[in-house]
């Protein structure tokens, strides 16, 4: 197991460009793409680039502990995904047809609102809004780094939050919220405080999409007679 000394010289070796490349990268991954599997992926790494990014802020051994947490997050999430897909595919192993009159019940509905265009350009239209604000206002002792990843981190979010119709990608969006407004806050005040209760709020949050992403299953299992 890695020390901390271990996990120091790891965090060192990723310099600002990378955290914001790798940032910027993740939130459209979230915003662009509809498998489950890759936004997983993207949201476990936004973890730990927050991680590498608060660890100038505060203390290692307290950053991590964000990074942790989105661990944690990112199996609850992985777990409720695999219990609520479709059920079409477990019937198409077993040869089997689904009933005429569940074809809309296992079906898939897409997670997204609007197709990929629409969302390259509200992705494009976020971009610019966070540039603007950034080059316009600035504040008070947070430094243009943490500024400029917190507002991308939280609009990124919300974008995410306005497009999606999946329980699971909503959640997604509101832990890149969270994260932004985590950036922003510690940038100006280092309070331990308020970063402890963000990385509550996270695991909360998980939990209760886990909750909401797992009822449509079992209500399905209901309606065909299971217990």
């Amino acid at each position: 197991m890695p020390s901390l000394s271990d996990l120091a010289r790891a965090f060192a070796a990723v310099s600002a460009f990378q955290q914001v490349f790798g940032l910027v990268l993740v939130v459209a991954v979230v915003v662009l793409v509809s498998d489950w599997r890759v936004s997983l992926l993207a949201l476990a790494v936004q973890y730990v680039l927050v991680a590498i990014l608060l660890s100038t802020l505060i203390p290692l051994q307290i950053a991590t502990v964000r990074m942790i947490a989105g661990g944690l997050v990112a199996l609850m999430f992985y777990i409720t995904a695999r219990r609520t897909q479709p059920r079409r595919r477990k019937q198409r192993a077993q040869g089997e047809a689904p009933p005429t009159e569940s074809v809309d019940d296992v079906l898939p509905r897409g997670v997204f609102w609007t197709n990929l265009p629409f969302r390259l350009i509200g992705l494009a239209l976020v971009s610019l809004s966070v540039i603007v604000i950034s080059s316009q206002f600035v504040l008070l002792n947070a430094p243009l780094l943490f500024w400029v990843t917190g507002l991308w981190l939280a609009a990124g979010g919300l974008l995410t939050v306005a497009l999606t119709r999946d329980a699971l990608k909503l959640g997604m969006g509101l832990l890149f919220f969270t994260s932004g407004f985590g950036i922003i806050y510690l940038s100006i005040d280092n309070s331990l405080l308020v970063y402890a209760l963000l990385v509550i709020s996270d695991l909360v949050i998980a939990l209760a999409i886990s909750h909401i992403a797992s009822v449509p299953s079992s209500l399905e299992g209901r309606r065909h007679g299971e217990m």
